[in-house]
């Protein structure tokens, strides 16, 4: 990996500086200007599938999403010489956030919404980036498959009563962003505003309470690192709820909604529990037994979202009135 040469195939100097926190891809910020990412080829089968479709959202979402950049040669990406694939970013002066504080809840909703609110007028399939992505049935399959490691019995108990009450959504109506979460939103530096949605490489077509669910774990998972951290508050859910409903619109499928936020921390539980077994292969980690911790994180976000479904159903109704 050489990310000097691929920053010069768009011309970019200065320093390279790598940037911590991403999980599955690799970025740099270069000359303070502008990200470079080599795009993580064991995850995307086909990289340039990811570039394709965020072009084909590019004109609905408008000033919502960074736009990526031609590389010197007019291309969207470029390949280095043991075909990974790079692309480049304009950098945008913004404020980031894995736990969001309570002030930015309601602008995390609304640009979410808003985004949502828009793919919706978007016909068409896009190209798939990860086969089988937000199929309950095809993780619960991998994790069967996986060796246990003999230190997670009462996460694979939980796992297995669990699963037998899944109620899941089939319904696949427009384009969703496919990985909604609190640290793929980027906020103005000086106030409370958010102004864009990044990390785009899961679009797909599905259902926008999947979004939804993904959104509502997010706010309530804290780093997603420990336990401890992971807590359901009305009123946190009550302020995204109110900003996502005031740009998406007004829902009719209720108890789906309020379904999802469980069902989408049993899914991301159900993967990091995988990768724990499977030796930290997707999920990136800077100990072993993190991916677990996560897992227990997200389990126990879905008890307490279980617990919540009715709340939950009357916060969406509350604020539709």
């Amino acid at each position: 990996m050489n990310p000097e040469v691929a920053a010069r195939q768009w011309n970019l100097g200065g320093d390279i500086e790598r940037i911590a926190g991403g999980r599955i891809n690799a970025t740099f910020l270069v000359g303070g200007t502008h990200l470079l990412q080599r795009i993580n080829g064991d995850i995307f089968p086909d990289p340039r599938a990811l570039l394709r479709n965020a072009e084909k959202i590019a004109a609905v979402a408008g000033e919502l999403i960074v736009k990526h950049l031609p590389s010197k040669h007019g291309e969207p990406c470029w390949s280095d010489q043991d075909g990974e694939v790079w692309r480049v970013y304009p950098h945008v002066r913004s404020r980031n956030f894995d736990a969001l504080p309570d002030s930015l809840l309601n602008p995390l909703g609304t640009i979410f919404g808003d985004l949502l609110s828009r793919l919706r007028s978007l016909d068409g399939e896009l190209e798939t980036s990860i086969p089988g992505f937000h199929d309950i049935q095809t993780y619960l399959n991998y994790l069967d498959a996986a060796p246990s490691s003999g230190d997670a019995d009462a996460e694979l108990e939980y796992v297995d009563l669990r699963r037998q009450r899944l109620v899941v959504s089939q319904e696949k109506s427009q384009i969703i962003h496919g990985d909604c979460k609190v640290n793929n939103v980027l906020f103005d530096p000086t106030s409370d505003k958010a102004i864009k949605v990044v990390d785009l490489d899961t679009l797909m077509r599905g259902s926008a309470s999947w979004d939804f669910g993904d959104l509502i774990r997010s706010i309530s998972a804290g780093t997603e690192e420990s336990t401890p951290e992971a807590h359901v508050s009305d009123a946190r859910v009550g302020e995204v709820v109110r900003g996502f409903l005031s740009t998406f619109g007004s829902i009719t499928e209720v108890e789906e909604y309020a379904a999802a936020p469980a069902h989408m921390s049993f899914m991301l539980g159900t993967r990091f529990l995988t990768d724990h077994f499977d030796g930290d292969r997707y999920f990136g980690v800077t100990r072993r037994g993190e991916n677990l911790e996560r897992a227990r994180a997200q389990f126990e976000l879905t008890r307490q979202f279980d617990r919540s479904v009715e709340r939950l159903c009357e916060i969406l109704a509350h604020a539709m009135r």
